[in-house]
């Protein structure tokens, strides 16, 4: 494909992004979106986070 196929498509792609990303922030979901987002990560990270712990917990008991 020439370059110019290639910052056509490139264009119109991040055009598409735009008006999408611009639609969801007008109609509230966005901020939804990421309230769901956050909620999600935050949760994973607790998990991740006791995991963690217990296995800091099985090394000192294997040290023992």
């Amino acid at each position: 494909m020439s370059f110019f196929g290639e910052l056509m498509i490139g264009g119109w792609t991040t055009a598409l992004a735009m008006f999408g990303f611009l639609a969801l922030n007008e109609s509230g979901n966005l901020v939804r979106a990421r309230r769901r987002i956050a909620g999600w990560l935050e949760s994973a990270a607790a998990v991740v986070h006791a995991s963690e712990e217990s296995l800091q917990q099985d090394r000192g008991v294997a040290a023992r």
